[in-house]
């Protein structure tokens, strides 16, 4: 048999197909755990299973992989016979569903691991945390605008900073207004350390974290969110692949002789995305073959534009990383291992603090590096030499 299961959050509409393609029965089931518990145990293994990617899909999917044969989570996205049809009921999306899993054409949506689906929700979590601190600090920015006050010198939320908001007078309204929002934001930055423990201890067991750091302006924070994002990196056979499900790829609209290449897609996630174009605002400043990128397109398409296309060149390295289980060749010694050091548990003495990249990844307890190839030397010195002109060049114009 085959079912198609169009999900609601109180309920799920069944459409039970078989073999020939008539429909066997249509019912509903509840939308608790216990209920598709109990649907599932009436699955074999002969038996597959279509439904649309939704909010609680992962969980809905584990239950029912545990008995069905096959169970596809469809791209809303990609399954266009329901999002353009002209009658659009819980039935007949049911329906559909379970015609497109028998013909074998429903577009499917990669069901991460447990750990990587676990990566995933604290790497959300932490992101409404930072969403919430940003809302409190520019609630008390505006109190203190509104009332023509000076900004503190140096970081507005420093603790000493902090004890000026405090003492400061003013009216009782925003004054009231001041001290609740300092009080939550000490709050929700405790919430966010929490969680950033949290993805320290998940990196310092995680082998491709470490190799993930070793890149300039990824910390434990991007490298946990990059590893979320990926899954399995064997699942993308070329970078491009992978640059693509990030959404940091233009668009492309082609027919015939025209073609024509728009902004990039925006397609995957979008918390990981901004976190590599956060990590390519900090490689554009290192000395990092890497930031060559930068400042070619820099000079043609301004800041955001080549910001974005670092970004893209920072997972293609990413990819090569994953792949090859190598780290970063070009990475600076003194940083790197410093964000290594942060990924032991235990911290171990050393005897003599390495100088060289070579030692800091044998301390480290990484794979070693191998000599790289006359092109790649070539192309790294090119680079290196671009950057220098480029950047003596934007510092004369401005």
């Amino acid at each position: 048999m085959v079912y198609g299961l169009d999900v609601h959050k109180e309920f799920i509409q069944v459409c039970a197909l078989g073999v020939d393609g008539r429909r066997a029965r249509e019912f509903r089931i509840g939308g608790t755990a216990a209920e598709i518990e109990a649907f599932a145990q009436t699955l074999g293994p002969e038996d597959a299973v279509a439904l649309e990617a939704t909010f609680h899909s992962w969980s809905i999917h584990r239950i029912l992989k545990r008995h069905a044969g096959r169970v596809v989570v469809g791209n809303p996205l990609a399954t266009k016979a329901i999002a353009h049809a002209r009658i659009k009921t819980d039935k007949v999306d049911a329906h559909t569903l379970a015609q497109l899993l028998r013909a074998d054409y429903l577009p499917a949506v990669e069901m991460p691991d447990e750990a990587t689906w676990a990566r995933r929700q604290l790497l959300s979590h932490r992101q409404l945390l930072v969403k919430h601190q940003r809302s409190l600090k520019n609630t008390i920015h505006a109190v203190f605008n509104r009332l023509l006050l000076p900004r503190p010198e140096g970081d507005p939320f420093s603790r000493k900073n902090r004890s000026w908001m405090r003492a400061e007078p003013l009216p009782e309204t925003e004054r009231l207004l001041v001290d609740n929002a300092l009080e939550l934001l000490e709050q929700t930055e405790a919430r966010a350390a929490a969680v950033d423990a949290r993805l320290l201890k998940l990196a310092s067991v995680e082998a491709s974290a470490k190799l993930l750091v070793t890149l300039p302006g990824v910390h434990v924070t991007v490298a946990m969110a990059l590893l979320a994002a990926i899954g399995d990196v064997r699942r993308f056979p070329t970078p491009g692949q992978l640059s693509a499900y990030f959404g940091l790829v233009p668009r492309v609209s082609q027919s015939a002789g025209r073609c024509h290449h728009g902004s990039i897609t925006k397609a995957g996630s979008s918390t990981a995305r901004s976190l590599a174009i956060e990590a390519a605002q900090v490689v554009a400043r290192s000395s990092s073959p890497l930031s060559a990128t930068y400042w070619r397109v820099r000079r043609k398409r301004g800041h955001n534009v080549a910001v974005t296309a670092l970004a893209r060149k920072l997972i293609v390295v990413v990819w090569h990383l994953l792949q090859h289980g190598k780290p970063y060749r070009y990475a600076p010694p003194a940083r790197t291992r410093v964000k290594l050091r942060r990924l032991e548990l235990e911290r171990r003495r050393v005897s003599q603090v390495p100088q060289s990249l070579e030692d800091v990844y044998r301390e480290a307890r990484l794979p070693e590096l191998t000599s790289p190839r006359p092109a790649e030397r070539r192309a790294a010195a090119r680079n290196r030499a671009a950057i220098t002109r480029l950047s003596r060049l934007a510092r004369e114009e401005s």
